[in-house]
């Protein structure tokens, strides 16, 4: 009996020794891009040793994350900071939203694929908010206010008009003198659009003329109106002012046209305000700002979004 237990006690042992042999898990690598892996016996998995070893790192394998900034010049300030060879901007210029992606570790330039490690997951955004005042003016833009509701806004927002250029000594001012030419009437400063809003008293004298062709029996009937002031004199008002507001928060002011337009209703008048083309206006505002990410972080500012 105890000799038969010896003999058991020496099997176990001796396959004991071989499992431990031929068993033991095993480091290699098989791609020199790939981390090591562990080869097992047939029948069990492969697990990857980054699963394995991950809840030990003392420090973050990388940089990721986006970084959300509320001014410009935080944006760049981020952006230079943490700026490679392969970091690109991406702008989006879409009027409604516009805004700047920085991607800081973006692919490496040229034809090989296996320089540099195109993670694209370290990024700074920046989304463009637009002014109060520039908010303020497309809000009542082409909307029919009354002579209360005008006089409210006008003496609201009084500070963002500006005079009128006296000269065209220079090419912005030349451009807009031109631009008021082509658009015609007189333009108004911020006394007197003041005073067109605290009231403004419109006599209307309308003319009935009938004209009859005898030979057919055809009729015609022309309504004539014109809009007089107090003293009876023709009624003129200035159609044009000009407006000095920022598109961007914290970003420079644009000199903008805008329409002056009223409509007289029995003996009610009510003002129309619309802006002259403000998307070429936002347009500037959004190509300078790009320019300026340009210059101040010497990285390429590309229209559109990245791929990865």
């Amino acid at each position: 009996m105890s000799t038969n237990t010896q003999q058991d006690t020496s099997s176990a042992a001796v396959v004991q020794e071989i499992m431990s042999r031929f068993h033991q898990p095993e480091v290699k690598t098989i791609d020199p891009a790939a981390e090591g892996v562990i080869i097992l016996p047939e029948g069990l998995k492969a697990t990857a040793l980054k699963s394995i070893m991950e809840p030990y790192r003392q420090k973050p394998e990388r940089r990721t994350g986006t970084a959300a900034f509320t001014d410009l010049d935080s944006f760049v300030a981020h952006t230079v900071r943490f700026a490679s060879p392969s970091s690109v901007v991406f702008a989006d210029s879409n009027p409604e939203a516009p805004g700047l992606l920085a991607v800081l570790d973006y692919h490496e330039a040229g034809e090989d694929e296996r320089v540099g490690t195109h993670n694209c997951t370290h990024r700074g955004n920046y989304k463009f908010p637009l002014d109060k005042a520039w908010k303020a003016w497309a809000k009542v833009d082409g909307e029919l206010m009354s002579q209360g509701d005008f006089a409210a806004f006008i003496e609201d927002r009084i500070g963002d008009v500006l005079m009128p250029p006296a000269s065209a000594a220079d090419e912005p001012d030349a451009k807009l003198h031109e631009l008021l030419r082509l658009l015609g009437g007189t333009i108004a400063g911020p006394s007197r659009l003041l005073d067109l809003s605290r009231g403004l008293k419109v006599n209307e004298d309308t003319k009935v003329a009938t004209a009859v062709n005898l030979s057919t029996g055809e009729g015609q009937i022309q309504f004539e109106a014109s809009h007089k002031d107090e003293a009876g004199a023709p009624l003129r008002v200035p159609n044009i002012f000009l407006l000095g507001v920022p598109v961007f928060e914290g970003g420079p002011c644009y000199r903008l046209p805008v329409r002056l337009r009223y409509r007289v209703s029995q003996g009610t008048v009510r003002w129309i305000v619309q802006r002259y083309r403000p998307e070429l206006t936002s347009t500037d505002a959004f190509t300078e700002a790009c320019q300026v990410v340009r210059d101040k972080t010497g990285l390429p500012v590309l229209l559109g979004t990245p791929e990865c």
